[in-house]
């Protein structure tokens, strides 16, 4: 067996990467949008902020193409115990597991390569398959998240328009600011203490600790999304008579995919809160976009299942279930066949 990495520059590699995406799919998730090879390239070379996953083509002896795609992100901002994988087998290849297995021991031996404990991984809460080999190899079921889409098209008018009215009444201490790239460094630091605030929102019972934001790490995410092609908006509440940004909103469109949008993070600082101003965020966004992309069709979004607060504010926009994905961890046990720790055959 062989698994090669994919450069972003090598289309064949990229190109079979997204058949095997595209036909896993069609059989396991269909009504997820369509992987298109330019998005997926973008994020092999830039991913979300310049620290990009590493992805390999599992490719078995004997076959005369790869049947596999594993991804693997290994965090070095923060997080650094975590690995996350995320394993795809072509729907022909999949009878005995064997391939699944083969796949999931080097997502393994990666993640010890880089001293990490503990690892992620997810599927469908509907896939029994899955469910059933990952705690059969030891993973526990950590987490639950809810994929929604709002079609813009079933979206009433008049109801967003008394909901808005609702927001606007409560927030009337706020002024809501659009932005987009790029920002300055000084934008970007104040920014960066708002992200922060995505560290409050559900995360199950997986192992897991604040995600780090500063002014690089948003400027990196920015730089990022330019060169990946996106078109990003961002709406901001800030308190009128501080200063402070209390809320903020982002959504990205890429232009191979006009009709769909992407929701990042909507986020309210702790001491913005009761105020509706996530309500009043997401609404001046669906305006804003109907103004600047008019060929947007739908907006996706992801929550943890338990994240009340914004899986209110998402179905009063008019979201709905698409579909609820479990994710798996799993605690790596040492390795007894690595050396030790500065031994001659470790160094």
């Amino acid at each position: 067996m062989s698994f090669q990495k994919i450069s972003a520059d090598d289309v064949a590699a990229v190109t079979a990467a997204t058949d095997i995406l595209e036909a896993a799919r069609l059989v396991d998730d269909p009504s997820a949008y369509p992987f298109v090879p330019e998005i997926i390239a973008g994020f092999i070379a830039y991913g979300f902020d310049l620290d990009p996953n590493e992805h390999y083509l599992y490719w078995p002896e004997g076959l005369d193409r790869p049947v596999g795609l594993l991804e693997m992100d290994v965090p070095e901002r923060d997080n650094r115990h975590l690995a996350v994988f995320e394993l795809t087998v072509h729907p022909d290849h999949r009878a005995g597991e064997v391939h699944r297995a083969a796949m999931l021991a080097e997502a393994i031996r990666i993640a010890r390569a880089h001293g990490r404990t503990t690892m992620w991984t997810w599927g469908g809460e509907d896939d029994g398959c899955t469910r059933d080999y990952l705690t059969g190899q030891g993973f526990t079921r950590s987490a639950r998240d809810a994929r929604r889409h709002q079609v813009l098209a079933d979206v009433d008018p008049a109801a967003i328009d008394l909901l808005w009215d609702e927001a606007n009444a409560a927030a009337v201490d706020y002024e809501l600011i659009r932005m987009r790239p790029p920002l300055d460094d000084e934008l970007l630091a104040e920014l960066a203490v708002l992200a922060a605030a995505i560290n409050d929102a559900p995360m199950g019972d997986l192992t897991y600790e604040d995600e780090l934001y500063d002014a690089r790490r948003m400027s990196d995410q920015q730089t990022a999304g330019f060169r990946r092609g996106d078109r990003r908006y961002r709406v901001v509440a800030r308190h009128r008579t501080s200063g402070e940004m209390g809320g903020h909103s982002e959504v990205a469109v890429h232009p191979v995919r006009p009709h769909l949008g992407h929701q990042a993070d909507t986020a309210v600082a702790r001491a913005h809160r009761g105020h509706r101003l996530g309500l009043l965020l997401k609404i001046d966004m669906m305006r804003w976009l109907a103004e600047t992309e008019p060929g947007l069709e739908v907006i996706e979004t992801f929550n943890n299942a338990d994240n009340d607060f914004m899986v209110s504010v998402n179905e009063a926009l008019g979201y709905r279930l698409s579909r609820i994905f479990t994710t798996y961890e799993l605690a790596l046990r040492p390795d007894a066949s690595a050396p030790p720790a500065g031994s001659p055959a470790a160094d």
